[in-house]
């Protein structure tokens, strides 16, 4: 990775995946074609209804779909699209010396597949994991490497302690964190990151409770916009503190 040099300002982005990298919401896509939509449904009341928590009904939805590991995830491939300018915002900002992270509640093997094809292999992953087979139908088995018993909905992963743990690495790096939906997503944004760009639920909710956004519709030109402008040394927010 090439040394930004010392006049540069670096940046780490913090970016969530369904309906924010993507263009679409690749997890309900799946679970929309395979999945039995009357037991889909009732799994989702549950949850909805608060009776269970995001990490169990994500996990009994998926084990409903019937495929296999590898199957979705050829499907997911197949299907799925990012955001115009997301890759040359992941280039650009390690290129810079900086770290591209993803931070999804979402789950691997769907996940990790549709970045490499995008270009973006090298992005730092934090989610779920099935640990199962890969040709192995469901019930699978999963793993919570990205999920913290501090925080305080079940998000598979707790995207406030991804934010927080690349600025304990480097304290003088900003932070940004991008994201659409209001739950995860709102608390990172309102309680961990320096710069915050969002779309969907997360741009309203910001814009209701104050907190400093950028909004972003089709692309991420203006991420890149910014991390351009930061890149050349002007810092144009004021950072948070890392105990927030």
């Amino acid at each position: 990775m090439t040394d930004p040099g010392p006049n540069v300002r670096k940046v780490h982005i913090v970016c969530d995946f369904d309906d924010t990298l993507t263009t679409t919401n690749v997890a309900r896509g799946l679970l929309t074609e395979y999945a039995p939509h009357d037991r889909l449904a009732e799994i989702r009341d549950r949850y909805v209804s608060g009776e269970i928590s995001f990490r169990v009904y994500q996990e009994q939805a998926f084990d409903l779909a019937g495929r296999s590991v590898t199957q979705l995830s050829e499907r997911a491939v197949a299907n799925a699209s990012i955001r115009p300018l997301a890759r040359e915002t992941y280039e650009f900002v390690r290129k810079a010396g900086g770290t591209f992270a993803i931070a999804s509640a979402g789950l691997d093997f769907y996940i990790g597949p549709v970045l490499k094809k995008a270009g973006l292999d090298r992005a730092e992953i934090n989610c779920g994991r099935v640990v199962s087979d890969p040709a192995q139908s469901p019930p699978f088995r999963y793993d919570y490497p990205s999920a913290e018993k501090s925080c305080k909905g079940d998000w598979v992963t707790c995207k406030c302690e991804v934010i927080r743990r690349l600025k304990r690495d480097d304290v003088e790096i900003e932070v940004i964190f991008i994201g659409d939906g209001q739950l995860s997503d709102t608390c990172a944004a309102a309680n961990a990151a320096d710069t915050v760009f969002a779309t969907g639920k997360l741009l309203d909710y910001c814009v209701k409770n104050d907190i400093e956004v950028t909004g972003f519709d089709e692309d991420f030109e203006p991420v890149i916009e910014y991390v351009t402008k930061v890149r050349g040394g002007k810092n144009v927010r004021k950072r948070r503190s890392i105990e927030q």
